[in-house]
């Protein structure tokens, strides 16, 4: 049984398209039908805070292109004790909206492996959507007992993954490969899936949530 920490886009992190709460509800809900003890934590400066005690930080936020934040040094103080404890090892399962949320946070793309690009990367319309294995990670063991996930989700396209990620998961757009998701180090995985509840109502998303989760804390 392990501890986790949901952060939920609600006031700074939020935007207008994404229903943060009802995805935060039902990864809670899946994690603790395995056994795991899980809080749900809107996004004020304390959810980065008092982390020592975590097992794992699943960050459900987001960044609203339509506002410019300014700095806030409570939050600018909150992000480095993140970073300073994800640098230690501490184990991130950031998804969806988290490669474009903290754009007040420079160092956030290189801790997560990779970034949302704003004018760059884009999705088409949501859809019932197959996701399969990236080269090489036909033996991940986030792919434990799955082939593909089949998923109504956003796919996200033209991601940047830096040098140093592992791919796992991708689609196919308009017959070019697109990467979904990756693994940066040993103890940060990105996964773009995710977009409400829909979207973990799929049993193989479930199966692939929980096998994250399951790597990240082995």
């Amino acid at each position: 049984m392990a501890s986790i920490r949901v952060l939920s886009g609600h006031g700074r992190y939020t935007d207008p398209w994404h229903p943060f709460a009802e995805g935060s509800a039902a990864i809670r809900e899946i994690l603790e039908a395995v056994g795991h003890r899980v809080e749900v934590r809107d996004d004020d400066v304390s959810c980065l805070q008092e982390l020592d005690a975590l097992d794992l930080v699943v960050v459900n936020l987001g960044g609203n292109v339509e506002v410019e934040l300014e700095h806030d040094d409570e939050w600018a103080a909150a992000q480095h004790e993140f970073g300073q404890w994800i640098r230690g090892g501490g184990r991130v399962l950031a998804v969806h909206t988290a490669a474009n949320s903290f754009p007040d946070w420079p160092e956030w793309p290189a801790l997560l492996g990779g970034q949302w690009v704003r004018g760059t990367s884009w999705h088409p319309k949501r859809c019932i959507a197959t996701f399969g294995k990236a080269p090489g990670a036909e033996d991940y063991p986030v792919w434990t007992g799955l082939d593909v996930v089949t998923v109504y989700d956003e796919r996200y396209s033209d991601l940047v993954v830096h040098e140093g990620s592992t791919p796992l998961i991708r689609h196919e757009l308009s017959e070019e490969w697109q990467v979904m998701g990756w693994a940066h180090g040993d103890n940060v995985i990105y996964d773009g899936m995710g977009h409400d509840a829909r979207s973990y109502s799929s049993p193989s998303h479930r199966k692939f949530l929980i096998n994250e989760v399951d790597w990240l804390l082995s």
